[in-house]
């Protein structure tokens, strides 16, 4: 994805386990400045959601919220957290 002149990358990962190419791209704005009018593009692979701020973290709750479920129902996945952010025992 090219990057416009007025974005920048907020994070980018590729996941070592699984290959997983993920990127957050947002406008540059001074601090505190961003508005329900700007976009953040999510990249997951091939697919980009436009999101808005509000949109954006909506998501990433729901997510964060999903995941605490997967892993109250299947804890061995715990071990997959852990990996993921190379976190010691």
């Amino acid at each position: 994805m090219t990057q416009k002149p007025d974005r920048f990358d907020l994070h980018e990962m590729i996941w070592p386990e699984t290959g997983l190419h993920t990127r957050t791209e947002v406008a540059k704005r001074p601090k505190d400045q961003m508005t329900e009018d700007d976009t953040i593009d999510l990249q997951i692979d091939f697919m980009t959601l436009s999101l808005s701020p509000l949109e954006f973290i909506q998501l990433a709750s729901f997510l964060r919220m999903s995941v605490d479920a997967l892993l109250e129902q299947h804890p061995s996945f715990q071990r997959t957290v852990i990996n993921a952010f190379d976190i010691r025992d």
